[in-house]
C-alpha cells in the first residue's frame, strides 16, 4: 500500500472512530484509552512485529488485540475499532489509527499541539507560564510536548503547525553569523 493511500485510510478510520465515540459522549474517555493502548503496544516491539507481519492469521491478530482490550477494560468504541480493523485485515494499522485519533480529537476540541525544545528541563512554574503564554498567543488550549535538546544552548524553540519561533541561543548566534557575513 502506498504511503498516501495508507494515510487516507488511517485518517478515515480515526475520524469514524472519533465520530462513534463522540456520538455516545465518550470521546474524552476514548482519548485516554487510546493513549494507554499506544503506550502498551509501543512497549512490546515483538508484538507489533507479529501484528504487522504475515505470520499470524487475521483471526489470531484479532484474538490478541481483543484480549488486550479486555484486560485493560477499554470502552465499547475501542473494542469496536479493534474488531473492525481486524475483520478488515487492517490490524497492522491500529497503532497509526490510535495516534491519528489524538490528532482528530485535538482538532475537534480546538486544542493546539505544540512542540517545545529547551536546553534543560523547565520547572513546573516555567511550564505553566509558557502554557499560559501559548494559550493567549494561539487563542485556544494547548498540549505541549517537551524535548530536551542541549545543542540549542539556551532559550526555546517552539513549533505549532506552521508557526515556528526560534528564541534559542543557537538560533540567535546563527542569525548573527548570517548578519555578519552579509556586511563584508
Amino acid at each position: 500500500m502506498k504511503k498516501n493511500e495508507k494515510n487516507k485510510l488511517v485518517k478515515s478510520y480515526a475520524e469514524a472512530f472519533y465520530d462513534a465515540a463522540n456520538k455516545i459522549s465518550l470521546s474524552d474517555k476514548v482519548f485516554a484509552e487510546t493513549e494507554n493502548f499506544i503506550k502498551f503496544l509501543e512497549q512490546d516491539s515483538k508484538l507489533m512485529k507479529y501484528l504487522s507481519g504475515p505470520l499470524l492469521k487475521d483471526s489470531d491478530k484479532k484474538e490478541i488485540l481483543v484480549d488486550i482490550a479486555e484486560k485493560n477494560k477499554f470502552s465499547q468504541p475501542v473494542f469496536g475499532l479493534v474488531k473492525t480493523m481486524s475483520d478488515n485485515g487492517r490490524a497492522a494499522l491500529l497503532p497509526d489509527v490510535l495516534k491519528a485519533y489524538a490528532d482528530v480529537y485535538y482538532v475537534k476540541n480546538n486544542i493546539s499541539q505544540v512542540k517545545v525544545q529547551t536546553a534543560i528541563e523547565l520547572s513546573g512554574e516555567q511550564k505553566n507560564k509558557l502554557i499560559n503564554a501559548l494559550e493567549n498567543y494561539l487563542g485556544n488550549k494547548v498540549v505541549v510536548k517537551y524535548q530536551i535538546k542541549p545543542e540549542i544552548l539556551g532559550g526555546l524553540v517552539i513549533e505549532c503547525g506552521t508557526k515556528f519561533i526560534d528564541d534559542s541561543v543557537k538560533g540567535k548566534l546563527e542569525r548573527f553569523e548570517l548578519l555578519m557575513k552579509g556586511t563584508k
